[in-house]
């Protein structure tokens, strides 16, 4: 893979300044991230309570900076215990626990406490879906279509998206440090020292400064287009799953679902996305072709030790089922799965798709059953579902600041440099999930503790050197992608 000389420079600065090397790069970068984070958020219907909480301009700063905090494993220095406990967060396993401890401990109308801290958890669940569904559905084309060497293609990729989009804002590292420590502990099994891992996402902070410089370079968006031209000329076409927009509609329905959870209600559907869409057209017939791919979206992790094939049909419309097999993408715990047909599709066909009732998530649900239907050819099937659903507002009606937990303190800018001290309890008046006896699945109640937020300055171009700014850029964030 061809690389400019500023690249090549990075690395020797990497060298000579002891960072670790770089490694295989995976998942979305985070100007990316970033932008998907904002597009679900503008898309979020505007009359609903989930909007009053994503769209408050107040908040903005920490979902931004729980969008990239799961990356702050995957640092210049972490430990091989930081990487374990990055890696957990983008998981659901650690991400609904705090979903659970904020409701243990602030209930609605949520306090200015408890805004902040969902406004983080909604970061930081929109990087880990957007991860799964871009490595799962956009990576895998690219890897299909053009092959060889994709070891820069997530850094490459958020260089071409900054260009096209413009840059990211560099977030304040706002951290609610007492609960996730906690939880690494109870979930990973790993002790993470607060101060190095609010210094290890200081460094993805400015990352996404190298990032913005890059993206105004034309010779580096010029190297970035010519190592990956098929993702450069597909990375928003509406057509292709799993690219930045995608990802966008699969998180602003992924946040619906969990504000249902808040509430104490089941998730509204047990899949959020298809590829083909119910009522789609033109779905690919041939087996070796990625195109072939039915990928669906559930709602919840899901429990792979449970699942097989036979709880999933692809049936044409004489009733003859097509032979399958089914890929959890990330395997336990994940969400995108994908059917593929072992025989040709029929050619000018509708299809529909049937996945059984009963399907097991991590956290022990049972989902219910969901179907929907596609053709091979040029005209669409009716859907079997209304997909305006989720352009509903939301029915939890009005969540204004009020009475909910405690309020001791409030974020009030990006450039001030204040937000939720140290000293902050966030009790709410309820018992509290305790991580130390918590199990995967099911949290345990125990004894109050308190939140111990952190709040850091922004990092921007003017914390670090260019050459290294630019260099923290390459380093690759290893996931577990296949």
């Amino acid at each position: 893979m061809r690389s400019s000389s500023l690249r090549s420079s990075c690395l020797v600065t990497l060298a000579a300044t002891a960072f670790v090397a770089p490694a295989v790069a995976m998942a979305n970068g985070n100007v990316s991230h970033q932008w998907v984070s904002r597009t679900a958020i503008e898309s979020t219907p505007s009359e609903g309570s989930l909007a009053d909480l994503v769209g408050d301009p107040d908040l903005q700063p920490l979902i931004d900076g729980g969008t990239m905090f799961p990356d702050w494993g995957y640092t210049p220095g972490a430990t091989s215990e930081e990487r374990d406990a990055g890696e957990a967060s983008h998981w659901e396993p650690v991400q609904d626990a705090y979903r659970q401890w904020i409701l243990a401990n602030y209930a609605p109308p949520w306090s200015d406490e408890a805004r902040q801290h969902l406004a983080f958890y909604f970061g930081m669940t929109s990087h880990g879906m957007a991860d799964q569904s871009y490595d799962a559905m956009f990576f895998e084309r690219s890897r299909f279509y053009q092959g060889g060497d994709h070891g820069e293609f997530d850094q490459d990729s958020d260089v071409l998206w900054a260009a096209t989009t413009g840059p990211a804002a560099v977030p304040e590292t706002w951290t609610p440090a007492s609960p996730l420590l906690e939880l690494f502990q109870a979930l990973v099994g790993v002790t993470i020292d607060e101060r190095s891992m609010t210094q290890q996402l200081g460094f993805v902070a400015v990352a996404i400064g190298a990032v913005n410089v890059l993206a105004e370079d034309p010779a580096q968006v010029a190297s970035a287009e010519a190592d990956f031209p098929w993702a450069a000329e597909h990375d928003d076409d509406p057509l292709t799953p799993g690219n930045p927009p995608h990802e966008a509609e699969i998180v602003r329905r992924y946040w619906r679902s969990n504000w249902a959870l808040f509430h104490g209600d089941e998730v509204p559907r047990p899949v959020l996305w298809t590829h083909p869409a119910d009522g789609g057209s033109g779905h690919g017939t041939d087996p070796a072709s990625i195109e072939s791919w039915i990928s669906i979206v559930f709602a919840r992790g899901l429990f792979s030790p449970e699942l097989d094939a036979s709880r999933f049909h692809v049936v044409d419309s004489s009733g003859a089922e097509v032979p399958i097999t089914i890929d959890l993408f990330y395997g336990n715990e994940s969400h995108v799965l994908h059917v593929r047909p072992e025989e040709a599709l029929l050619a000018d066909e509708v299809y529909v798709v049937t996945v059984d009732a009963g399907i097991e998530t991590i956290h022990g649900e049972l989902l219910e059953g969901w179907d929907f239907a596609f053709s091979t050819g040029d005209r669409a099937p009716d859907p079997l579902h209304d997909d305006g659903f989720w352009d509903e507002p939301d029915p939890y009606g009005d969540e204004d600041p009020g009475t909910g937990g405690s309020d001791d303190a409030g974020v009030t800018g990006t450039d001030t440099g204040e937000g939720l001290d140290d000293s902050a309890t966030g009790n709410g008046g309820g018992t509290t999930v305790d991580p130390t006896t918590a199990t995967e699945g099911v949290r345990a109640r125990g004894a109050t503790s308190s939140c111990a937020c952190t709040h850091g300055e922004g990092f921007g171009r003017r914390d670090v050197g260019g050459l290294a700014l630019f260099g923290l850029m390459l380093l690759g964030w290893a996931r577990r992608r296949p």
